[in-house]
């Protein structure tokens, strides 16, 4: 929903080893005015959001991509995350991944300076707007 993070804590699956998988991923989007919005006096809108890609290894990648509807971004390794929903606008996403690795799973390491949010998620309310749909 808008205003929201997703995808997060960063993490990555980019080597075969305990625990983890090597899976590239590719994540499109869609982003619509949330729901209760007024529609703006002038104009139409322009709703977007955000996606983060960073290294995780000695590979370099930096990406900080504004995304809309119809776009595609590739995680060919490293951190990803958060996917962020800007304020008045829903994202949504659909994420598919393959690649190499002779496991099938989807296994994940976390960004051990981000991963200690995951711990917090057993004590927290669902958001009530979850699940996500009209």
């Amino acid at each position: 929903p808008a205003g929201n993070w997703s995808s997060y804590p960063p993490h990555k699956h980019d080597e075969e080893k305990d625990g983890e998988t090597a899976l590239e991923e590719i994540y499109y989007f869609e982003t619509q005015l949330a729901e209760g919005m007024p529609a703006p006096e002038s104009g139409g809108t322009d709703p977007m959001g955000y996606q983060r890609v960073y290294a995780s290894d000695d590979r370099p990648i930096d990406v900080s991509a504004e995304v809309r509807s119809g776009d595609v971004v590739l995680v060919p390794y490293g951190w990803h995350g958060p996917a962020m929903a800007t304020p008045g606008y829903d994202l949504y996403y659909l994420n598919v991944m393959a690649g190499p690795g002779r496991v099938r799973e989807w296994l994940i390491s976390d960004d051990p300076h981000h991963g200690w949010i995951r711990r917090t998620w057993d004590e927290s309310a669902v958001d009530p707007r979850l699940p996500f749909g009209r």
